[in-house]
């Protein structure tokens, strides 16, 4: 009788328990990869639970399992959520995310002690993920610690400002409404103080918002928060605190905030007027096309352009399009403004400057008109600023319409104007 060698049978043996081996691997393999790939695409609670009994050590089925049955308003779904939480965690024990989702099930179970622990756990898998301190604080601000809750938010916001309007918002919410509090609880963290700023100055306190404002470094105003900025510049501008609003403007775009107040934006205008998104405190157009308007190379008295201003004499002549600017200036301050320019004009009635208070619309001096001229003439004239005003407009603007003819033609050049504080 022929007998196989025993090195040549075990190696056999051997060749196919390897077989069997990596099959039932693959197999494994398969039904796992197969069930955490249709857990995270689970469309319905049953297919969740499905997946459950199909790959039953597998934490994503479970989580599904658990975030469909949260769903459900029913005191079983409940209980189910709650065990498929816990069977998740179990099975991937160092998984700091499905460690939070636990801490927010037993929040929702009525297990504030145990929801706890949960956080605590996930803060000490990753203690400087913004997320897990995110998902802490706010559970401690639920529970009634906000002091200890917002010390785990601003280490949320210091290290994912995304945070920031949110954390401002919930600490407006904890503070009563109350400013003072609010501030506490944002502890100084620029980017919440920031996000507050703007909650607080909407709610009306300009003041607060103010302080925390200051709280916040110049590099991070033109950069982290440069949007709040312009927000609580725009903001300020329309509750007519123009120095304020100047301020905020100035350091979210990186200008100087510190210069004087009363000066001019482009005096000598070099820069094109009327942009598109100009600050507050540029040069504006009115709306209509009578005047054109643009910049000039050729006639200027000084830099690279003057302003030109073509009128048209026909056409509509009812109403010219204005040009004008806001500026930020001291109380109960004495101004001269002066101007140069050249024209070839003719118009009834006549085109001057003005300047008005914002704030009362009451005008606060007028220049001369503006006549032909050949060469650049100067003019110019005083006015004093209310006590309880800091925002004036000056413009350039023709009078009143109001007999025939009224009709205005020719062209205009602007350069070089200025605004002096005297006293």
């Amino acid at each position: 009788m022929h007998s196989l060698p025993l090195d040549s049978l075990f190696k056999k043996l051997a060749a196919a328990v390897g077989v069997f081996a990596i099959s039932v691997f693959l197999l494994f393999g398969l039904n796992w990869g197969l069930s955490n790939s249709a857990a995270t695409r689970a469309e319905s609670r049953e297919l969740a639970d499905a997946l459950v009994g199909w790959s039953s050590r597998d934490p994503q089925t479970h989580f599904a399992a658990a975030v469909f049955a949260a769903r459900d308003l029913s005191d079983e779904a409940k209980k189910a959520s709650l065990a498929g939480f816990e069977n998740a965690v179990a099975l991937a024990p160092k998984n700091y995310l499905l460690w939070i989702e636990y801490g927010r099930a037993l929040e929702r179970a009525g297990e504030p002690d145990r929801a706890s622990q949960a956080f605590d756990r996930a803060a000490e898998l990753a203690p400087n993920y913004s997320a897990v301190a995110w998902a802490r604080g706010n559970f401690l601000v639920r529970q009634g610690r906000a002091d200890a809750g917002f010390l785990e938010i601003r280490r949320a916001v210091k290290g994912t400002s995304s945070y920031a309007t949110a954390a401002a918002q919930l600490a407006w919410v904890s503070a009563g409404l109350d400013a003072e509090r609010a501030i506490q609880l944002a502890g100084g963290e620029p980017a919440l103080s920031a996000a507050l700023a703007l909650v607080v100055a909407r709610s009306g306190n300009l003041d607060a918002a103010v302080k925390l404002w200051q709280g916040v470094s110049a590099d991070q105003r033109k950069v982290e928060t440069k949007d709040i900025g312009l927000q609580l510049a725009r903001l300020f501008f329309d509750q007519m605190r123009f120095r304020d609003a100047r301020n905020f403007e100035a350091e979210a775009l990186g200008k100087e905030s510190s210069q004087p107040f009363g000066e001019l934006t482009d005096p000598g205008f070099e820069e094109f007027v009327g942009a598109e998104n100009t600050s507050l405190f540029a040069w504006k157009i009115g709306g209509g096309t009578n005047p054109s308007i643009n910049l000039f190379d050729t006639v200027k008295r000084s830099g690279r352009f003057s302003l030109f201003l073509r009128f048209a004499g026909a056409g509509d002549q009812q109403s010219l399009r204005q040009l004008s600017q806001t500026i930020a200036v001291e109380p109960g301050a004495s101004y001269r403004f002066t101007f140069h320019y050249r024209a070839e004009l003719t118009t009834n009635p006549d085109i001057r400057w003005s300047v008005a208070a914002i704030s009362s619309k009451n005008l606060l001096g007028t220049g001369p008109p503006l006549v032909s001229n050949t060469e650049w003439a100067e003019g110019g004239f005083r006015f004093t600023v209310p006590g309880d005003a800091d925002g004036i407009v000056i413009t350039l603007s023709r009078d009143a319409c109001t007999g025939t003819p009224c009709r205005t033609e020719g062209n205009l050049w602007l350069d070089d104007v200025e605004l002096i504080r005297e006293t």
